[in-house]
């Protein structure tokens, strides 16, 4: 939500792309997560959000509603985030923080995103200064991996939470087929 109350505009053409999805912000149920068998993509993901403590938050109908177009990009890039980190196989430490970031800008979502790397780039190796391989390695792969698949914000990474995790990979362009 702070990305969509701080005005981070998408470009124009991946706002466009946005106002198609059919459900922008998923409800994503933990508790139903928990439930897939080991090895799908939400088993994982409800992994991840429990070893991190972390909840994803609800965007309810009424909120939707008010929300216009131009704040798809920053709810949903929040409401997925860690989404984002289980798919690419980046975990939440700087390097791999990094690597999401690096991804995010390479797939070019909005100039407030491509500002965000820059100044992570920066700021990362003084935060991590025994790490700066580690994140030097997780920003170049982060920057390849979003070079070269599809824009994963569009596609509708919620409806694969139930396929192996390597199947989700492979579908969202991110694994060789």
């Amino acid at each position: 939500m702070k990305t969509a109350a701080f005005g981070n505009r998408a470009y124009p053409d991946v706002e466009h792309q946005l106002a198609t999805l059919t459900t922008p912000y998923p409800d994503i149920d933990l508790e139903a997560l928990r439930a897939y068998p080991h090895g799908t993509f939400g088993r994982a993901y409800a992994e991840h959000m429990d070893a991190c403590g972390l909840k994803p938050f609800h965007v309810s109908p009424d909120v939707a509603s008010e929300l216009g177009p131009a704040q798809i990009l920053g709810v949903r890039y929040v409401l997925l985030h860690d989404a984002f980190h289980v798919v690419l196989d980046f975990d939440t430490s700087w390097p791999g923080e990094l690597g999401v970031w690096s991804f995010v800008s390479a797939q070019r979502y909005s100039p407030d995103f491509d500002r965000g790397v820059r100044l992570a780039r920066r700021l990362y190796p003084f935060l991590a200064p025994g790490k700066k391989a580690e994140l030097k390695a997780a920003d170049e792969r982060g920057q390849r991996l979003g070079e070269n698949a599809p824009r994963l914000l569009m596609a509708p990474i919620e409806t694969l939470f139930g396929d192996p995790l390597e199947d989700a990979r492979r579908k969202l362009g991110l694994a060789p087929s």
